[in-house]
């Protein structure tokens, strides 16, 4: 063993990913995890609930393995049947109906999302992306060069795009500008005008449009969801999408890229030849869930949904009233999908927190709960609230926020300097 320390070893470990590594939600959430103590208090969220998805997801898997039809390799485009059931599921609201040759099968979103940063990192091109916004966008956009430009939303307008920062950061070299409907973590659902405004912008500015439709199936507030695709008459659009919010089954990775056409755009432009290529050489999601997806999204009655949209409803009103009792945080937007409440910060009530960070690891210290701070997704001293647990837990996540704000308090501070120097 002590020779290998005189031997002049060829190889190391690249730091490639470094820098993007460090910008995921799960670098954040295991090093704030890391600092509960399961032993004093129990972990919020609960990490040992496993959400239940719907019994035709189940019995579509169980039989995809019992007939032997998930047992082989699939092409790496995706298994047909799955694409002609995504193409069909996803063209329901729109007047010009997807083919399977639009659809093209990924591992999970996460995976849909870095194919539309890849195929687009061309030299020089630059891409817009939402502040705040779900950091893997940002993570694949770093990993792979292609320059990102923030676009800012107008939170006293329901949290909309803020066409005016769009437009001052597009310049020859902007390719497309990514959205997030509905919005995680501002939580709010873009209406159907305010999406016909954004493709005539992008048509106009020769961009196309990249949609990350994920939560579609968990809206429950006033705005119904409309699919960017329904505007691709007007602008390219291409659609990100999985299973894994709406049947509680992120575990599962299968979700896919579906390109809305213009005219041939895609296909005159190489992109549909560039999704193929770099599909050939990347990782495909598993044939077993593939083969269940036709039954999956068709099979599904739409009671599962609209229990899953009451549940969340419900705890996102709960949340949002117990949050007003507790003035170190504002949450402008009673999120309208999504399972989470995005809140600003006010650090001025706090006697010994700087910012975001320092917030959610006390917090995780002293109360075992775990919020996700706003520089994971862009936007510094904010921070992102799960609402995802049974009303019982919820209710003592927000008692355990409450104790922690009011105990770290500048009020109490204050209170507390009097008491010492004898005022009354």
């Amino acid at each position: 063993m002590g020779k290998n320390i005189y031997v002049n070893w060829q190889f190391s470990g690249s730091e490639a990913a470094k820098k993007a590594s460090a910008a995921t939600l799960g670098s954040y959430t295991s090093r704030i995890m890391a600092l509960c103590d399961p032993n004093v208090k129990p972990i919020l969220p609960p990490l040992s609930e496993a959400p239940e998805t719907s019994f035709s997801a189940k019995k579509a898997v169980v039989e995809a393995v019992l007939n032997d039809t998930g047992n082989a390799y699939a092409p790496s485009i995706g298994l047909p049947a799955a694409k002609s059931a995504v193409a069909k599921c996803l063209s329901r609201d729109l007047s010009k109906k997807l083919t399977a040759d639009d659809v093209f099968m990924t591992v999970g979103c996460n995976q849909a999302i870095e194919l539309a940063i890849e195929i687009l990192a061309t030299p020089k091109a630059n891409i817009l992306l939402p502040k705040p916004g779900f950091p893997w966008d940002m993570v694949h956009a770093i990993y792979n060069k292609l320059e990102v430009r923030e676009y800012t939303f107008l939170r006293e307008k329901n949290y909309e795009i803020d066409f005016d920062s769009v437009r001052e950061l597009v310049d020859e070299n902007t390719c497309a500008i990514l959205i997030i409907n509905p919005h995680n973590p501002n939580g709010n659902t873009y209406s159907e005008a305010h999406l016909k405004q954004l493709a005539e912008l992008a048509r106009e500015l020769g961009i196309m449009v990249v949609s990350d439709e994920v939560f579609r199936w968990t809206v429950f507030g006033s705005n119904p969801f409309v699919p960017m695709a329904k505007f691709s008459s007007i602008v390219p659009v291409m659609s990100l999408g999985s299973v894994s919010k709406g049947w509680n089954v992120p575990g599962w990775r299968t979700g896919w890229l579906a390109l809305h056409d213009l005219d041939g755009v895609f296909q005159s432009n190489k992109i549909v030849i560039a999704v193929k290529n770099f599909l050939a050489i990347d990782n495909k999601p598993a044939t077993v869930i593939q083969a269940a997806i036709p039954t999956i999204l068709g099979e599904t009655h739409k009671e599962f949904f609209e229990m899953r949209q009451s549940f969340l409803k419900a705890n996102a009103d709960f949340a949002f009233a117990k949050l007003k009792d507790i003035p170190a945080l504002t949450c402008y937007l009673k999120t309208e999908a999504c399972t989470f409440l995005w809140t600003e910060l006010n650090l001025s009530l706090f006697a010994d927190i700087k910012d975001d960070e320092e917030f959610c690891e006390k917090l995780a210290t002293e109360e075992c709960l775990i919020l996700l701070p706003g520089i994971a997704f862009g936007l510094k001293n904010w921070a992102r609230h799960s609402i995802d647990m049974d009303i019982f837990a919820l209710e003592d996540a927000f008692a355990r926020l409450k104790s922690f704000c009011e105990r770290h308090s500048t009020v109490i501070e204050a209170s507390s300097v009097k008491a010492v120097n004898g005022v009354k």
